[in-house]
């Protein structure tokens, strides 16, 4: 029996990596529902994204909310402080 290159072994990793990658963000999603936070699966994974490039969970959730409340305002026509 040929044993397997080391391509297919990586490609086997990557795949594996894909698998945990989506059930991750299978979870973080359900979490964020079950919370009720309101984040549509595109802004999570942004958030997802930016937390693991370093950014401050305090000052994410800060502009998160500061972004809420100014599209908020331009939807009520208001404008934003």
């Amino acid at each position: 029996m040929p044993e397997p290159s080391s391509n297919d072994h990586s490609n086997s990793n990557l795949y594996l990596r894909l698998q945990q990658s989506q059930l991750v963000r299978a979870n973080i999603q359900n979490i964020s529902q079950f919370l009720n936070t309101g984040l549509s699966p595109e802004t999570l994974d942004i958030c997802v994204k930016l937390l693991e490039a370093g950014v401050h969970p305090q000052s994410l959730s800060e502009a998160v909310i500061q972004i809420r409340n100014e599209m908020a305002a331009l939807n009520n026509g208001q404008p934003g402080e």
